[in-house]
């Protein structure tokens, strides 16, 4: 295996912060005081061996699927690794969407196996060619990677292409990997879990809820890959944080709750965004379907690290460069803050592409 540095992470940690973030990619943060729990109940420590089972039971719930389906993790970095660490061997092929979350490239690559891309290009609205997807396959081919809704565009794949997706895959035994992270913000949008025996799913709390700092998250497969799965667990951190796993099981009746209490933000954010964007000439998008990132292209020479560079040192602004998501000419633009403090935001872009 080899550890290289995933380079948006290691940006992001050290960044520093800026008057007006516009880094982020999900809702604002909850506090305890936003949870209906009786902290007074909570226990250092108990049964989690493989997971607290209120949490699973809870998760299982929410998807509609069994126990033994799930398998909670330490936010969907840990669910990316273990999962990948589960199918893959060196030299075993990868087909991972571009433009992608940079640790979905780098943990297969770590492992050595083979990457191959699936262009999701902005001319396409990020839909995914499926004739140039089976061109890809080859007998080598091992594991499918998407993101749905698509990070960093906020794109949904139209349920007919990725059914159909899946189903290649099937026909040729490849696993296929949805990382569902931002899914829940399109209310009543089924997992794509169902779809097929070949599909596992990843998720957490983080995005669409506010919860990000209990690291709860989750892999949804079938049990063979459930018992892999927790093998591994013993090899990386043999049980979750007890106190954690029981915050985030008391959460999840509350998770409607929340995405409602954040709803009329995000709606009257892609509002502003939307007027923003088309008033402006110098940057195209492609729209959101849901979530609240979206992904710009500036229309010019300029490079979307020069224009983060330009806000942050002159506005006191910050957006995450394109370069990460291998696309050069955008950046992605996180609107899940506070309406007002966007605006502001938006202003300092728009006066600083009069400067580019």
């Amino acid at each position: 295996m080899r550890f290289e540095t995933i380079e948006y992470l290691g940006w992001f940690k050290t960044k520093g912060k800026a008057k007006i973030d516009l880094c982020r990619s999900g809702v604002e943060d909850c506090s305890l005081g936003d949870l209906n729990i009786d902290m007074k109940k909570l226990r250092i420590s108990g049964d989690n061996s493989y997971g607290y089972l209120p949490l699973i039971e809870a998760i299982a719930a929410r998807y509609k699927v069994g126990e033994g389906n799930v398998i909670t993790t330490t936010g969907t970095s840990q669910a990316i690794f273990m999962v990948c660490a589960a199918l893959l061997e060196r030299g075993d092929e990868v087909l991972i969407e571009k433009p992608t979350y940079e640790p979905l490239l780098a943990v297969p690559n770590a492992l050595e196996a083979n990457v191959l891309r699936i262009e999701r290009e902005f001319e396409d609205r990020y839909l995914i060619n499926l004739e140039k997807f089976e061109s890809l396959i080859s007998s080598r081919t091992k594991l499918v990677i998407l993101t749905d809704l698509h990070n960093p565009s906020g794109v949904l794949l139209e349920r007919s292409l990725l059914k159909n997706l899946i189903n290649i895959a099937l026909e040729k035994r490849i696993m296929v990997l949805v990382d569902e992270i931002y899914l829940d913000f399109l209310e009543g949008q089924e997992t794509s879990f169902s779809l097929a025996d070949n599909v596992i799913v990843i998720s957490s709390l983080t995005k669409v809820y506010g919860l990000g700092d209990l690291r709860c998250g989750w892999v949804l497969c079938r049990p063979h890959l459930a018992g892999k799965l927790r093998r591994i667990i013993d090899y990386i951190d043999v049980e979750g944080v007890f106190v954690g796993e029981q915050i985030s099981a008391e959460s999840f009746p509350q998770l409607d709750s929340l995405r409602e209490k954040s709803k009329p933000l995000v709606e009257e954010n892609i509002s502003i965004l939307r007027k923003f964007i088309q008033e402006e000439e110098k940057l195209s998008w492609v729209e959101p379907q849901g979530g609240v990132v979206c992904f710009p292209r500036i229309e010019s020479n300029t490079s979307g690290d020069e224009l983060a560079a330009i806000l942050s040192e002159k506005y006191e602004t910050s957006i995450v460069p394109g370069s990460f998501f291998e696309e050069s000419r955008h950046f992605r633009l996180g609107f899940g803050l506070n309406p007002q403090v966007l605006a502001r935001g938006l202003e300092n872009i728009k006066m600083a592409l009069k400067e580019i």
